[in-house]
């Protein structure tokens, strides 16, 4: 019970923020959007619905608690991590031989 009146309550303070948000509105929705694709990263937002982190990133960003310039670390480090994932990816199949077609008639 208590959980779905928070979410009310920060969902009505979020509405109230962005009716009483200045020009800078649309691009702090593209920060939130960036800041909730860092979050879904984060073991402790694993298991939220997408919404749910949106809603929150969106909160967190026009409220001030997270600045442009800490979302550009955050997504800067998550760039860095896909990077090395994917080099660590193609490294072993370029290794790897090509199979032959023996057995096929």
């Amino acid at each position: 019970m208590k959980t779905q009146v928070k979410l009310e309550s920060d969902a009505d303070t979020l509405e109230k923020l962005i009716c009483n948000y200045g020009p800078s509105k649309y691009t702090d929705i593209v920060w939130a959007m960036q800041w909730a694709g860092h979050l879904c990263r984060q073991e402790e937002f694993r298991r939220i619905p997408i919404a749910e982190l949106i809603e929150k990133s969106m909160l967190d960003v026009i409220s001030g608690k997270v600045s442009c310039e800490e979302i550009e670390t955050a997504c800067r480090k998550d760039q860095e991590i896909d990077d090395n994932l994917s080099t660590k990816r193609e490294e072993p199949a370029a290794k790897k031989p090509a199979k032959s077609a023996k057995g096929k008639k």
